[in-house]
């Protein structure tokens, strides 16, 4: 989210209210800095980072992620898309605090993937943003 000072319907100061860098470490083409992600879309991949990150695999934060990946091969009854849906909004709740009122959607069409969907509101911001990706299990 943006805080604009308007004047006469123009605009004389912007400020972002969050800025992460693109994990992707593209350089900036005039200023030669690494890109960054402000506002939504940096929430949006904090969001998607934290989900798709297992337990113990950041160094000095051996609790932060879901561990998404090892449950795919449990997830064959409706109790088990319920627990990771649970363990999903959790440890949203817990380490993203710029959102709030999470709610996780679970389908699991295929034996080998589950599609997920994210519902939240970004504190102080835009309501309902949803996230949609699908996560693979490897054989």
């Amino acid at each position: 989210m943006a805080i604009d000072i308007k004047n006469e319907s123009s605009t004389i100061v912007s400020k972002n209210l969050w800025k992460d860098l693109d994990l992707l470490f593209r350089v900036h083409p005039v200023t030669g800095d690494v890109v960054t992600r402000t506002d939504v879309e940096a929430v949006k991949r904090s969001v998607r980072n934290i989900v798709l990150t297992n337990k113990y695999e950041r160094p000095f934060k051996p609790n932060f992620g879901t561990s998404l990946r090892e449950l795919l091969f449990e997830l064959n009854t409706s109790r088990q898309l319920k627990k990771v849906q649970r363990r999903i909004k959790e440890t949203l709740e817990k380490t993203e605090p710029r959102i709030m009122n999470v709610s996780v959607l679970l389908s699991n069409n295929d034996s080998h993937e589950v599609n997920i969907t994210i519902v939240y509101d970004i504190k102080n911001s835009i309501r309902n943003q949803e996230q949609e990706f699908t996560v693979t299990r490897a054989r």
